[in-house]
């Protein structure tokens, strides 16, 4: 099963999605989480932590709508790497 979710295509659709947060000036978690609420096909964006320490970069995402030219870069990876968990 661990091979469904961490996988050559999932390892390199991370990087390229880690590349473009860092391009943007955000960590990779507010890139998705942003991504996620961004989307009305998404009904709710439901988040966890286990150390309080990781709410910082979930909760800068609640007022953040990604440009369109950072959007273009996801679906772009999205299109290269398609469902990278199958």
């Amino acid at each position: 099963m661990a091979k469904r979710f961490v996988n050559d295509k999932s390892l390199a659709a991370t990087e390229r999605f880690g590349t473009i947060a860092q391009e943007a000036g955000m960590s990779l978690v507010t890139l998705a989480t942003a991504w996620s609420k961004q989307h009305d096909f998404v009904a709710s964006t439901i988040v966890g932590v286990t150390h309080e320490d990781q709410l910082p970069d979930i909760l800068a995402a609640a007022d953040l709508d990604l440009s369109p030219e950072v959007m273009a870069k996801i679906d772009a990876v999205s299109k290269d790497i398609m469902y990278p968990m199958g």
